[in-house]
């Protein structure tokens, strides 16, 4: 696993970070973080609001257990494999393509 930490945006040097502060500090959207929390039955911070600077380089470094936010809405427009999902015509010129191969195929037996 590569450390990514390099990446992420500097530490301030306070005390106390809210849940924004934090989530930009990690780069996750705040309900990516509650997501996570969820799945992995863990609560950090004081309620949900105030984390201390040892919860938020705890997070930092386990940033790479973040699943990639999804929108919930159109998923990212992204297919299973990680690609952009194809639109309506896209789909329409691969379904025609495919025919004509079948109707090539039947046309030499």
């Amino acid at each position: 696993m590569t450390n990514k930490t390099n990446a992420l945006p500097p530490l301030p040097a306070k005390r106390y970070f809210t849940l924004l502060e934090v989530c930009e500090l990690v780069q996750i959207s705040p309900a990516q973080f509650a997501e996570w929390q969820n799945a992995n039955g863990v609560v950090i911070g004081y309620g949900g609001e105030f984390y201390t600077r040892q919860d938020v380089v705890k997070l930092r470094q386990l940033q790479g257990t973040f699943a990639p936010f999804i929108d919930e809405f159109n998923h990212n427009a992204l297919d299973a494999e990680g690609k952009p999902a194809a639109d309506a015509q896209e789909v329409r010129e691969a379904l025609e393509l495919m025919l004509g191969n079948v109707e090539k195929a039947l046309a030499k037996q």
